[in-house]
């Protein structure tokens, strides 16, 4: 896989669950005391990390992503908004849909 190219959901579920095994390993955890740490099977993190199985649950990703110390790094995925939706709604009133113009505007 080409770095930056994941076409599919498949293809992005790949790489969280390579890089999550990267982690893992870095963490120098074995997949039975991440098992263990988590309340995720065994056979569930061997196959994810194989590419046997890819599907995965949030609550099971979050809850490994725990285990190697990275769960704040979710928070980066979608970032606060810098203005909630509701606030925009507001400002968005006071914007007039159409400019009008007045007959002396368009004299010169």
């Amino acid at each position: 896989m080409d770095k930056g190219v994941y076409t599919t959901n498949q293809d992005i579920i790949t790489l969280l669950c390579q890089r999550l095994k990267e982690y893992r390993l870095a963490a120098r955890i074995s997949q039975k005391e991440m098992a263990e740490r988590s309340g995720v099977g065994l056979t569930t993190i061997s196959h994810l990390e194989q590419g046997v199985n890819r599907n995965i649950t949030l609550n099971n990703f979050i809850s490994l992503m725990r285990v190697v110390g990275m769960e704040q790094r979710l928070f980066e995925l979608l970032p606060e908004l810098p203005m909630p939706p509701m606030a925009l709604k507001q400002i968005n009133k006071f914007i007039p849909k159409r400019v009008r113009r007045n007959s002396d505007d368009t004299e010169s």
